[in-house]
């Protein structure tokens, strides 16, 4: 059995037809052009959602049918959705700078700060704080993500290693848990 196509990722708002749905973490309606993405309906109706944008260039959609979840990134901002819904069911981050799609179909989100991990179900697990400005050099094997965090609190401004085990979601290393805070 094929399933039913749920989403298209479009070049941008379309010229014709009904008119597009914005969609926003935080209910504005009116703004430029965002990440658009047309919608397909159980039903066989579509409608054509712009969602607003975050912070970054991270753009991305990742769909769950057996859940009926989409996940939509819209450059960093994230949404989670149903085709059909002209709402989000959820709303995360705004400066998701990364996004890896994993094997078994869950996705490690990077900021400047946190690492999320979004499951095969669509649930959503964010990490402690991992650093004070910034996470770059990411590398995912197997399960265990890898990384350097910013840490601006020395004068020498280094980039300190961390890992996380993202099955058992232990954090080792990392700028912010180097300083003890009461």
């Amino acid at each position: 059995m094929q399933l039913q196509k749920r989403y298209d990722i479009l070049d941008g708002l379309p010229s014709y037809g009904p008119m597009y749905i914005p969609v926003s973490a935080d209910g504005e309606q009116f703004y430029s052009e965002g990440f658009v993405v047309r919608f397909y309906k159980s039903d066989g109706n579509e409608w054509v959602a712009n969602f607003k944008p975050g912070w970054t260039d991270c753009s991305l959609v990742v769909d769950y049918p057996d859940n009926n979840r989409i996940v939509v990134i819209s450059k960093g901002q994230g949404y989670i959705m149903t085709p059909g819904q002209q709402t989000p069911i959820d709303t995360f981050g705004v400066d998701i700078k990364e996004a890896i799609k994993m094997e078994d179909n869950k996705i490690v989100l990077v900021d400047d700060i946190y690492v999320r991990l979004i499951d095969d179900k669509g649930a959503i697990w964010q990490s402690e704080r991992i650093s004070w400005d910034g996470i770059k050099n990411i590398e995912l094997k197997g399960n265990i993500l890898t990384g350097l965090s910013y840490d601006p609190m020395d004068s020498i401004n280094e980039w300190i290693p961390f890992s996380i085990n993202l099955d058992t979601k232990e954090i080792v290393g990392g700028s912010y848990r180097r300083y003890p805070i009461a």
